[in-house]
């Protein structure tokens, strides 16, 4: 997703297109994540994580060279869609192999130390992404993802066994389709899927104004402003490796309030640098620092929480969880472009309208497990 970021300005040159259209770029895979991964949890539960995770990337790999082989704006677009079709099998799937493979609680453990590496891809993506289109153009990014899908897919179909419990018969889609309706309503779901998405949503209030607030408050160049945002992203990978260790020793429920608690005065040191007079650089950056440590904790241990419940629907309630939280993220996105002003105070308000979704949400999960709904 980040990989292309460097290279917009190249593909608008090179495929003489309007800026404004190269965004959708970015746009169109963001919609196909959203859209597909409800999709390939149904599938996974249908017919196993195995196939559908071969299936998916062979389908990124065929989108990649489309992309690369592109003459206009609109194949890129539509390519990209694809690519995101095909690849948002990764984290949903994912999420399903743990939890058929761990208990609760080694889940979380394992899901800590997956977001920790994850965490780097955001950091190393543009970079890569900027080598890769300077040594061969922009086609070269694409070129890079269809290398990179093809060493994935060797590896699945090589070392990857199929996880999906071999007791569990296969449902079909109207009964999956019911499990899903089902997870909505269950408390428990509904709470770990909320925790998850106000804590990204926070994050992505920030993501949306962040290099223009920097400039017009401290006069940072773009350059500064990425050293800065992978220093955040170092941050987020430092919380889910926490999360990793302290779900293992305190349990989860303790590595959660840790993380609420880090949420907290995350967001009450930026409401704080929100409305002083004289802008703080230091205040500004350790709140969302921390922010992204809170970020990092709590991530894998909700997400662990969505799917643990139900294991025969681990796939339907990865894709489910990850839907609302890229729909909460966009709307927050939105909202937060809407209504910026050139100050950080809306910003602060959004922000602490996150954080106390995120604590009620939390607490509604725990006393949902508590008294086993």
């Amino acid at each position: 997703m980040a990989s292309v970021v460097p290279a917009l300005p190249l593909l608008a040159n090179s495929l003489q297109a309007d800026y404004a259209a190269v965004q959708f770029v970015v746009s169109a895979y963001l919609l196909g994540l959203g859209l597909c991964q409800p999709i390939q949890g149904l599938l996974s539960d249908r017919h196993g994580r195995r196939p559908v995770l071969l299936a998916g990337y062979s389908l990124f790999l065929l989108a990649s060279l489309a992309a690369s082989l592109a003459t206009e704006i609109t194949m890129v677009i539509v390519a990209r869609f694809f690519q995101a079709m095909g690849v948002s099998v990764a984290t949903v799937v994912t999420r399903a192999i743990v939890r058929d493979s761990f208990a609760p609680g080694p889940a979380a453990t394992a899901l800590s130390f997956i977001t920790a590496v994850m965490g780097v891809a955001p950091v190393l993506a543009p970079l890569v992404g900027g080598l890769a289109s300077e040594a061969a153009g922009w086609r070269g990014i694409f070129w890079l993802h269809a290398a990179v899908a093809a060493c994935v897919l060797a590896l699945l179909a090589s070392q990857l066994r199929e996880t999906r419990p071999l007791d569990s018969e296969p449902m079909s889609f109207s009964e999956l389709l019911r499990g899903a309706r089902v997870l909505l309503g269950e408390r428990g779901f509904m709470g770990h899927s909320l925790t998850y998405s106000s804590a990204s949503a926070g994050g992505f209030i920030f993501i949306t104004i962040g290099a223009a607030l920097y400039e017009k408050l401290f006069a940072l160049s773009s350059s500064v402003f990425g050293a800065l945002w992978s220093g955040l992203a170092i941050s987020y990978v430092m919380g889910a490796t926490a999360a990793g260790h302290l779900s293992r020793r305190s349990g989860v429920w303790q590595t959660t309030r840790i993380g609420l608690a880090c949420n907290v005065i995350a967001t009450s040191l930026f409401i704080v640098a929100a409305f002083l007079s004289v802008p703080s650089l230091a205040l500004y950056s350790g709140s969302l620092g921390l922010m992204m440590v809170a970020n990092g904790i709590l991530s894998p241990v909700s997400l662990a929480g969505a799917v643990e419940d139900n294991p025969q629907l681990a796939g339907v309630a990865a894709g489910l969880s990850s839907s609302i939280a890229m729909l909460l993220s966009m709307v927050s996105a939105i909202l937060t472009g809407v209504l910026y002003d050139g100050t950080a105070r809306w910003c602060a308000g959004l922000m602490a309208i996150a954080c106390v979704v995120c604590w009620w949400a939390a607490h509604h999960a725990h006393r949902a497990r508590i008294i086993g709904t």
